[in-house]
């Protein structure tokens, strides 16, 4: 999924997603140097989900065990 960043108002940027929605994004969510019209690239990544799951379990395992 991509943003536009349209404009900045305050705290916050207005961002055009591709089906023409405009978002209210808290600036301090973005990259330090976004700008007016930068695209942001916005996506899951697996892998990192999948890593941050198993630490989770792995740490859980470590609290209970029996």
């Amino acid at each position: 999924m991509k943003w536009i960043i349209d404009r900045f108002e305050g705290d916050y940027a207005l961002c055009e997603i591709e089906n023409g929605t405009v978002l209210n994004v808290p600036r301090n969510a973005l990259p330090e140097n976004a700008r007016e019209g930068d695209v942001i690239s916005v996506f899951i990544d697996i892998g990192e989900t999948e890593n941050r799951k198993s630490n989770v379990n792995k740490l859980m395992n470590d609290l209970f065990v029996d």
